[in-house]
């Protein structure tokens, strides 16, 4: 059976990593889910004493796509070169490699192979429907 390539995009990214920071290990929020469930999670908040909440920055548990070796330097778009971060390690990172910033991945990226996780569609947020179309998630990132 000839084997299909996995295409390089935003949620082909996310999905190969997990919804995970690649520098920390931060579980990431996930982009596209429905307005309904994140309003069922934010009605159930986890109670924990003060002293030992976690500190977080606000939209820390959000993700993105880092290059590992900054464009800036050189860097190509590439599965070999982007990984998930979350916002507090891309800041910290900046304009530098991992090394330059004192920060290690905790994978090395690497292109995935295909499996059926890939060809499943995510379910979209409605309201950003007039901000983003279904194409910027989908749509193959330039290498």
């Amino acid at each position: 059976m000839p084997t299909q390539a996995v295409k390089f995009s935003r949620r082909n990214v996310f999905k190969r990593d997990k919804m995970t920071c690649q520098y920390c290990g931060r579980q990431g929020r996930i982009p596209w889910e429905t307005d309904e469930v994140q309003a069922v999670d934010q009605k159930q908040p986890t109670r924990q004493p003060k002293k030992t909440r976690p500190r977080r920055q606000l939209g820390s548990e959000e993700l993105t796509i880092d290059h590992v070796v900054p464009r800036a330097q050189g860097g190509q778009s590439s599965w070999t070169n982007c990984v998930l971060a979350c916002v507090d390690c891309y800041s910290r990172k900046a304009d530098r490699t991992p090394a330059e910033a004192g920060m290690r991945l905790r994978k090395t990226p690497t292109r995935p192979t295909w499996k059926p996780i890939y060809a499943q569609r995510m379910n979209r947020i409605e309201s950003w429907s007039k901000f983003i179309s279904e194409a910027y998630w989908n749509v193959e990132l330039e290498q």
